[in-house]
């Protein structure tokens, strides 16, 4: 039995659909009663409901599991103190493999959310407990706001790209679920830590280029402001999370944000999808629309 927490966001999601097609059975921990029907459809066989910050909930959650597959919600001010305590509840109980959710490059201290994701890959690593710490780079699903406005006829609305010289590295969730799933069903992997990222960095010169030879029109590029991104995302200008993101763009756009598809790609036994086939799948062509 896996537990996985996080369970009603997407990665959460995608990771209990990959398990449950390897017949493996997931134990959810949600914190709201109005994300369980969405779990459960996505195969999972029981539903833990409770506040991942506390505690007592821990215990009661790992209860039966042999695996722990920590995610935790993006920019969580909490999440070093919560990786903590599931680690050492996990070593109480015993018998339990440690999976966690982390980010490639965690690092890079300057970034917040990756310096409490570092916190918790050494909080891990000295528990002596078998883990398996997973990096990936940016999730392609990011993209989606900014196909929807290429397929618009709009331009490339995105916020990765403040100059022609970055170069970012995505990965497809579905392939980091795969790949997180053979992880756990072979048994084989822990001890380790493993960057999954897709093909080859992408630079803003190339999403146009794809973008423009799939649409067949010219597409340009936007950048999104600070301002518009807050309130696109319904975050406050002085929340944690909202200021946490922005030093992560700020970043991204300063030094790129590069790795490797070496990994997964031996891990799921064929190249991971790539950029330009994960825009063609969602992006309806200019051609096509003409043709109808």
């Amino acid at each position: 039995m896996v537990l996985v927490t996080g369970a009603g966001g997407q990665v959460g999601r995608s990771l209990i659909q990959a398990l449950s097609a390897k017949g493996i059975s997931v134990r959810a921990w949600i914190h709201r009663e109005e994300q369980k029907e969405s779990v459960l459809s996505s195969g999972a066989s029981e539903i833990y409901i409770g506040d991942l910050a506390l505690k007592e909930n821990a215990a009661k959650a790992m209860k039966g599991t042999d695996t722990v597959f920590f995610i935790c919600n993006t920019a969580n001010p909490r999440e070093d103190e919560i990786g903590a305590h599931l680690i050492r509840t996990a070593k109480e109980l015993g018998n339990i493999t440690f999976i966690y959710h982390s980010v490639l490059h965690s690092l890079l201290s300057d970034m917040p959310h990756h310096d409490r994701k570092r916190k918790v890959e050494k909080t891990l690593i000295d528990s002596g407990i078998p883990y398996v710490i997973l990096q990936p780079g940016v999730f392609m699903q990011m993209l989606l706001p900014s196909i929807r406005s290429v397929k618009n006829g709009g331009p490339f609305i995105q916020k990765f790209y403040a100059s022609r010289q970055t170069k970012m590295s995505f990965v497809d969730m579905k392939d980091y679920a795969e790949a997180a799933a053979r992880i756990i069903a072979s048994g084989t992997f822990t001890y380790g830590t493993y960057e999954f990222c897709s093909n080859d960095p992408c630079s803003l010169t190339d999403m146009e280029n794809i973008l423009s030879q799939l649409t067949g029109r010219t597409v340009t590029s936007a950048f999104i402001s600070d301002e518009d991104f807050l309130e696109n995302s319904h975050m406050s200008p002085d929340s944690y999370a909202g200021q946490t993101l922005l030093t992560m763009f700020r970043h991204y756009n300063k030094s790129s944000f590069c790795g490797n598809s070496f990994t997964i790609t031996q891990i799921l036994d064929r190249n991971p999808v790539s950029v330009r086939d994960y825009l063609a799948e969602n992006l309806e062509t200019a051609k096509s629309r003409s043709s109808i």
